[in-house]
């Protein structure tokens, strides 16, 4: 029996009027009563009761309407992930990923296109902020992973943010305050804070500078010798490190992440150039990142 002739009847059966039904249906009342007894012959029972003026349906009518329902959903579903699997983005995109994304929303992001945009390879490149804002902007990347990208480097480039995560500050494990639960920022205000030595990440550094001068002291600052996000520098005792718990591995011998207290962010953000195409492959990355945002 064709599918068709299923929807005929549940309109038929659920308005309990031919009229009704055929008007509901867009054909004509004539066709609708033919296609009706055409199905009841071919089942060899009568759906409806013509026994009277009023129409009723039999119990073999009321049992069709039932499993038509089932039938015809499950047909529905058949036919959108027929064309949801036709309609799949595919293709490549060279991504770009701030170094501070590279254990948590790095690999996250990953998984997640892994999962749900499998038709879409992803060409990960790592780079500092600064830098990644430029590939994007010139076209070398199609898509970026930011951290505290400076409003003043965006031009050309759409931020859309991603998610904040809360400020840790990275001691040594020896340090006085390795073992507390929370620390405010003002009661390190006595400590070297180790910033990038670079401009690439010039919103970090700022973003720094902003937390602490927001907590009523200016900060004595050194730029970080080493690009490995602190860790060598902080062994070294050469200053402490306000950053964000991701940006470093689960586990870190000899040191010690002291959450700060009242919270205050670092911002990630996701980077695109402005008025280029949108491919259904860049927006099925955009659309799994939207669902990381709150992670």
């Amino acid at each position: 029996m064709e599918l068709r002739l299923v929807r005929y009847w549940v309109a038929v059966a659920e308005e309990r009027n031919i009229t009704r039904a055929a008007e509901r249906l867009h054909i004509s009342q004539p066709a609708l009563s033919a296609a009706i007894k055409g199905m009841e012959a071919q089942l060899g029972v009568a759906l409806l009761d013509r026994s009277d003026r009023v129409i009723r349906v039999t119990p073999a009518g009321e049992l069709l309407l039932s499993e038509g329902r089932t039938l015809l959903a499950s047909a529905d579903r058949v036919f959108a992930a027929v064309r949801d699997r036709d309609r799949a983005a595919v293709g490549s995109l060279r991504i770009g990923m701030t170094p501070t994304a590279r254990y948590g929303l790095g690999p996250e992001l990953l998984a997640a296109c892994a999962a749900s945009a499998p038709g879409v390879m992803l060409y990960p490149a790592e780079d500092a902020t600064g830098a990644l804002l430029r590939d994007v902007r010139s076209g070398r990347l199609d898509l970026a992973v930011v951290f505290c990208a400076p409003s003043d480097g965006a031009d050309g480039v759409v931020l859309r943010p991603l998610r904040s995560e809360p400020a840790v500050v990275h001691v040594p494990a020896g340090h006085p305050v390795a073992s507390r639960a929370s620390i405010g920022l003002e009661e390190l205000a006595g400590e070297t804070f180790l910033v990038a030595a670079g401009a690439e990440s010039g919103g970090f550094s700022a973003r720094v500078l902003s937390l602490c001068r927001a907590r009523g002291f200016e900060p004595s600052v050194r730029p970080d010798p080493y690009p490995d996000l602190g860790l060598q520098a902080v062994r070294e005792g050469l200053g402490v490190v306000v950053y964000v718990r991701s940006a470093f591995p689960a586990e870190v011998a000899g040191s010690a992440f002291v959450p700060v207290a009242p919270v205050v962010g670092f911002p990630f953000a996701v980077a695109w150039r402005e008025g280029a195409p949108r491919s259904a492959a860049l927006d099925a990355v955009l659309g799994v990142l939207e669902g990381l945002s709150a992670g």
